[in-house]
């Protein structure tokens, strides 16, 4: 994906990104769930308005120091306005592409955590960058949407295949438990946990759906489509959306909050499994604290 296109969309999202209140149960969860500890420096990739940034640094305390990385000046922007609410002294933000990390020097952070990121980035180049700087026996937290959600995109793409278009379903590469497995693993981590949940999303227009839609940087093949295509290409999506945009559960967004660990120096990945049952605070134990 175009990274220009990628930061432009979400630089003129920004200013109400952060309004969008399941952004920030989902955020607060991912760092819930990562049972993060006093002391420990993690990396927020892909921060976005720094939803999790700020979970974590709650968690980790002033001993602590939480980074996060977007290569939207906008979201940073945002992500400023919201730490300097926070009273918070521990978070820093660094313009960046979380899929290369060229600023962060290898084995720098105990923690990487990416939400509502991997929608938007290319999973094998990001876990290798987060494997990267991540210290032995540290530990990965990404949350994912379900491969196939939200309904109302899924039905974008099947209205693009009548115009000659085959839009990808983003969350392939790591949607279902089995391929989140496959891709942390082929990236060097050993897979710990895939925990299910449920977002139940306010319902939006059918309008408000498609404009959204036309400018998402996934599918940018439509505006190779004329003016009349478009019309067409809008009418057929407004009708089969209106076909099921009433039934219960329609605006629900299954997730997962996936977490792995990088192997201890001169481990194995059957090694780091067979640990997984471990306490993260015995791992940091286990390699000084640091």
């Amino acid at each position: 994906m175009d990274h220009r296109r990628v930061e432009a969309y979400f630089d003129g999202r920004a200013s109400r990104y952060r309004h969008l209140e399941w952004h920030v149960g989902y955020a607060e969860r991912l760092v819930a769930l990562a049972d993060l500890t006093p002391g420990m420096r993690v990396l927020d990739a892909a921060t976005g308005t720094g939803l999790a940034a700020l979970a974590a640094a709650r968690a980790v305390g002033p001993s602590g120091r939480v980074v996060g990385v977007d290569i939207s000046a906008g979201m940073l922007r945002e992500a400023g306005r919201l730490l300097a609410a926070s009273g918070l002294a521990n978070v820093s933000y660094v313009k960046a592409d979380a899929t290369a990390l060229d600023e962060f020097d290898d084995e720098s952070f105990d923690a990487v955590l990416c939400c509502a990121g991997m929608l938007y980035l290319s999973a094998g180049a990001a876990l290798a960058a987060w494997h990267r700087v991540l210290k032995p026996g540290g530990l990965l937290g990404f949350s994912a949407m379900r491969a196939g959600f939200p309904l109302a995109a899924r039905i974008f793409r099947e209205c693009a295949v009548d115009f000659a278009l085959t839009l990808t379903d983003a969350m392939a590469e790591v949607g279902t438990e089995e391929a989140s497995r496959d891709a942390v693993n082929r990236a060097g981590f050993a897979f710990e946990r895939a925990v299910p949940d449920v977002i139940a999303l306010q319902p939006a227009s059918t309008s408000a759906l498609w404009r959204s839609y036309i400018v998402n940087p996934h599918y940018a093949d439509v505006t190779s489509l004329s003016s009349g295509e478009l019309t067409a290409f809008q009418a057929s999506y407004t009708a089969r959306l209106d076909e099921v945009i009433s039934e219960p559960g329609a605006f629900d967004l299954p997730v997962m909050y996936v977490y792995a660990r990088k192997p201890e120096s001169g481990g194995t990945l059957d090694d780091a499994c067979a640990c997984r049952d471990c306490s993260w605070a015995a791992d940091v134990a286990a390699y000084g604290g640091s």
